[in-house]
């Protein structure tokens, strides 16, 4: 760590004396590049006759037959590593003596754990958006992140890189601690933690880190003041019919695909019984029955076995996204295939991540349709609560098809959306007319 800039280094030639001489007496003039006190070397393609090279100089003697061509020869060889070492410092501001020894025998510079961190997590976000995996809005924060963690960097180890190896869970939180003085949310430091933790893991794919830093730093994720609505709330926030044709208005008008996705995502929330987004995001295609009409999956929440039926417009979201994913695992492409549901804790990281983005796009829209409250995944679930309500849906079927762990639960949520119900159960069920 701060350590001082690495200098311009340029190669000097040499006489490979210490090698056997060819057939006639010749010698491999060699460009020699030193870093620290480690050499990278390569062979020039010239040789000479021992008498005809000047060790002072370091170059061929004028005495040479073809003294101009073979030292034209060796000049372009050097003026063209040494402009590509510059061009590399330039860019990663970090030169170890394995990428010096890959630019100067032109090998594949390959990863090591003395790769930038900063350009490795940036190739990192640039890879997942090339595959779809994350879109613009995404990638686009993470690399603002990133010169922000570089400006962090810069002022408190006196260069804005360091190394993978370099990379600790203390840096990490100092990291933390200097954006919470700025006065940043947790929020908004959890979304710069994000791509972050995305490059630690993938660094111990590719076997820099000790995978115990990895998951330490992925551990790092601040508390919010609500775990974006996962859990049922005292404030029952819901969209009136209306809203949610307004709401389905603005999917051909917003800006990024993504955003579509997770339109689509609210819309089948709504009409499949208010399935949470950690199930919405967990969603696999073997989970859905299409003859039946209904999914069968473990909860998120509970841990549990459920059953879902589904009406018309979730079987007709889901035939739109079986063409997009259908050759995939996971209904809304929000995990990769080989995701381990078992794994608990990586679970919820990710419900956590993609939470934030989902939650991201859809406040933006509710702030479009001018709504008084922030516009959040759970809405969906509320709204379908409350419109069954509303049609004269027995709670304790709505109980049911939430999952809700008791009736209690259900009664004491909705309980204001009620008495309208139950006045209508009254008038219409239990009007016994026992009194001529």
């Amino acid at each position: 760590m701060g350590r001082k800039r690495t200098p311009k280094i340029e190669g000097k030639f040499y006489l490979r004396t210490d090698r056997n001489a060819d057939k006639n007496g010749r010698f491999a003039i060699y460009l020699d590049y030193v870093l620290g006190a480690k050499h990278a070397k390569t062979d020039t393609g010239v040789w000479i006759e021992e008498k005809y090279w000047n060790a002072d100089k370091r170059q061929i003697s004028k005495q040479h037959p073809q003294y101009a061509r073979f030292t034209n020869q060796i000049q372009r060889k050097k003026q063209s590593l040494d402009n590509a070492v510059y061009d590399y410092m330039q860019k990663s501001k970090r030169l170890t003596i394995d990428s010096l020894r890959a630019i100067v025998q032109g090998r594949p510079m390959g990863k090591s754990p003395d790769t930038d961190f900063v350009a490795y997590a940036t190739d990192t976000i640039e890879e997942r958006y090339k595959l779809g995996k994350i879109g613009i809005s995404v990638r686009d924060n993470a690399l603002c992140g990133f010169n922000k963690f570089r400006k962090f960097l810069a002022e408190h180890y006196g260069e804005d890189s360091i190394f993978i190896s370099e990379l600790t869970v203390d840096m990490v939180k100092e990291y933390i601690f200097w954006r919470q003085k700025q006065g940043n949310l947790n929020s908004t430091i959890n979304k710069c933690l994000t791509p972050i933790m995305k490059a630690a893991k993938r660094a111990v794919i590719d076997k820099l880190i000790d995978a115990s830093i990895a998951e330490a730093i992925c551990d790092l994720y601040l508390p919010t003041k609500k775990e974006l609505g996962e859990d049922e709330g005292d404030e029952v926030h819901y969209l009136t019919e209306q809203q949610v044709k307004e709401f389905i208005g603005l999917r051909d008008i917003v800006k990024y695909p993504r955003t579509r996705d997770f339109m689509d995502m609210f819309l089948f929330s709504l009409n499949a019984c208010g399935l949470r987004i950690s199930d919405l995001i967990t969603l696999e295609w073997r989970s859905v029955d299409f003859t039946k009409h209904s999914l069968r999956k473990v909860l998120f929440k509970g841990d549990k076995y459920h059953e879902i039926p589904l009406n018309d417009n979730a079987i007709n979201i889901l035939k739109q996204w079986k063409i997009r994913t259908g050759g995939h695992r996971f209904v809304f492409g929000l995990l990769d295939d080989d995701f381990d549901l078992q794994n608990k804790e990586e679970r919820k990281r990710k419900r956590l991540n993609k939470n934030r983005a989902i939650i991201t796009s859809l406040r933006t829209l509710g702030d479009k349709m001018n709504l008084p409250f922030n516009l959040t995944m759970h809405v969906a679930r509320h709204t379908f609560a409350v419109w069954a309500l509303n049609k004269g849906v027995d709670i304790h079927v709505i109980s049911r098809l939430m999952a809700h762990s008791s009736v209690l639960v259900t009664e004491k949520v909705y309980a204001k959306f009620m008495p309208d119900t139950l006045e209508h159960e009254v008038q219409s069920k239990l009007n016994f007319n026992l009194i001529s």
